[in-house]
């Protein structure tokens, strides 16, 4: 499953409405939802009929898949996702085997969800933790790695309120070669918060530059977005992603040229398991061209020719 990040990356840290560890009184269980927008964890209480692991986890699932007596609160298993089975082995992990539709939400919808059920799960004693299966298949990042065995603490209930899931990725950035004229790829390691998108995080660190990456040679790489660019918004539709810059986008480095400003962001990108083509705006509108010499108005593909082979980025 495809989730964009991750994939996840806009911008949306996920919240949870109230920490169930300030009601010190009560020590019963909890069922997990989504509040009224959609936009955070909420809970409430709830004491179950069933008293061995079994009942309760098949009485907890069903719980999330029907509405809750708070009018404000959704269920976290939608109308279109069944629970196909689910397997609980000695170790205490939790296999729930979910049908093909839950492929069909992605990004901070499908992490708010995700945490509702695994924490409402994780409360029953004999169960450690919790994995997903979609039609049968491990559930996986937005970068396609398996997500695996997943925690209450995985998403992690603070002080302020935040309830955020990190996960590991490499994105592969494209920064311009020292002469201008070609492109370099270099694998950047990230732990980032599942709640923004990958696309998003991406463009950033192509912003921030390649010296802000450790261990790269400066004499290597130049950077490729100009100075004062602003990512406006950035989202992914039918495998196209939709990058809008401000107008300092526009204003193309002098050491380098349009093709190689232009498939930094392009080949990026397209790495990316969500993004088989680029398109740009400047400030929500279409520009015809990028520095009176490429036509821009068109979705990008990605552009191999531009990359140079052999290169060490490391100054080690």
């Amino acid at each position: 499953m495809k989730a964009s990040p991750f994939i996840l990356i806009c911008i949306l840290t996920a919240l949870i409405c109230t920490s169930c560890e300030s009601d010190e009184k009560y020590d019963g269980y909890y069922i997990f939802g989504l509040d009224a927008n959609e936009t955070k964890v909420s809970y409430e209480k709830y004491t179950p009929v069933s008293t061995d692991t079994s009942g309760l986890i098949s009485e907890f699932l069903d719980k999330m898949s029907n509405e809750q007596k708070d009018m404000h609160m959704k269920k976290a298993i939608p109308d279109d996702v069944i629970v196909d089975d689910y397997v609980l082995s000695e170790e205490g992990s939790l296999s729930i085997y979910f049908n093909s539709s839950y492929g069909n939400y992605t990004g901070v919808l499908e992490i708010l969800r995700r945490a509702a059920v695994v924490k409402t799960l994780c409360q029953i004693p004999e169960v450690a933790g919790v994995q997903f299966y979609i039609a049968g298949q491990p559930l996986t990042s937005s970068n396609m790695e398996a997500v695996g065995l997943m925690y209450a603490q995985d998403f992690i209930d603070n002080t302020g309120g935040e309830t955020s899931y990190k996960q590991n990725a490499t994105l592969n950035m494209y920064f311009a070669s020292n002469k201008g004229t070609s492109l370099v790829e270099v694998p950047v390691e990230i732990t980032y918060d599942a709640s923004i998108p990958l696309e998003q995080l991406a463009i950033e660190q192509l912003m921030k530059g390649p010296y802000s990456i450790e261990g790269v040679n400066k004499k290597t790489l130049l950077p490729t977005i100009p100075e004062g660019t602003r990512l406006h918004k950035v989202t992914v539709k039918e495998n196209t992603c939709y990058v809008d810059f401000s107008s300092e986008f526009l204003n193309k480095r002098k050491a380098i040229t349009a093709d190689v400003a232009i498939y930094s962001v392009v080949n990026t990108l397209v790495e990316l398991p969500t993004v088989n083509k680029v398109q740009f705006s400047i400030d929500g509108e279409q520009v015809l061209e990028y520095s009176d010499t490429v036509k821009f108005g068109e979705p990008f593909e990605r552009n191999l020719d531009l990359v140079l082979s052999g290169v060490s980025v490391s100054e080690y």
